[in-house]
């Protein structure tokens, strides 16, 4: 586990019992200072996600000087429908069923070193509805039975595009179906359902039940947090402590930014 330093002027109010803080003590624009940097990152990854409450709409310059907070901005996220570094996530051009956004996953898994983290902000939301829900692959994990716990542990897991045809990409690389975080040393569940197409050593109708029965264990309400959003808010994830979802429930704009962060080999 990673000894990391600790910002006494950060303060993480969690917002439910397994994932998501509310973070205190830090501004739009600032200094980015190391010990604020290390609180920062070691808090996403015993949260899961964090949240920030801003008054105004983050402009494309604000959002970039944040992302310096959490790791380096990959130049394009490369399954992205959108080229370029920050994705903007439109409703009219990209609905959340048709493109699998509001199914659980978390992003580029079918890479081998997918995104380690992401950020998102509203440019421009609907009256009603268009919330996002994050699951913790931690509270996933332990709270599977001891039986499925043993059988899970040690088995891989090909992750691809094969579930979502919609990309013209059609990467594959296998990844452990458990896997631990470097910072807290937490063990968590790393298979999601947009990405993981089979487990290794079974037959097809073995995995697909197993693989089936895990996306709904994701589903457990106790697993999650949800978010309204509003203007100026900004939430950041770890990739692999959760799994995200849209809530397609609104009518009218949604617009997004986005950025996601380089990430490594996903290990055991």
């Amino acid at each position: 586990m990673t000894s990391i330093a600790v910002d006494e002027r950060i303060r993480f109010e969690r917002v439910a019992s397994n994932i998501g803080a509310v973070v205190h003590g830090i501004e739009l624009t600032g200094t980015k200072e190391a010990t604020t940097t290390e609180s920062l990152r070691r808090g996403l990854h015993e949260h899961g996600v964090l949240f920030f409450k801003f008054e105004n709409v983050v402009s494309a310059q604000e959002f970039a000087a944040f992302s310096q907070w959490f790791g380096e901005p990959e130049a394009a996220y490369a399954l992205s429908l959108r080229a370029g570094q920050e994705s903007i996530i439109d409703s009219d051009k990209v609905p959340m069923k048709e493109f699998g956004v509001n199914r659980w996953h978390s992003d580029g898994t079918a890479l081998e070193c997918p995104p380690q983290a992401a950020m998102l902000t509203p440019i421009e939301l609907p009256q009603i509805g268009g919330d996002t829900m994050w699951a913790s692959m931690y509270a996933a994990w332990e709270g599977l039975s001891s039986h499925y716990q043993r059988l899970l542990d040690g088995l891989e897991v090909l992750h691809s595009t094969a579930r979502v045809r919609f990309l013209r990409e059609s990467p594959t690389t296998v990844h452990p179906a458990v896997i631990r975080d470097p910072v807290t040393g937490r063990k968590m569940l790393f298979v999601n359902s947009n990405y993981s197409e089979r487990v290794i050593g079974m037959n097809s109708s073995e995995s697909e039940k197993l693989l089936q029965m895990l996306f709904e264990h994701v589903n457990t309400p106790e697993f999650h947090v949800r978010l309204r959003w509003q203007p100026g808010y900004i939430a950041v994830w770890e990739e692999r402590v959760t799994q995200h979802r849209g809530v397609a429930d609104f009518t009218g704009p949604r617009k997004m930014r986005r950025l996601t962060f380089k990430g490594d080999r996903p290990a055991a």
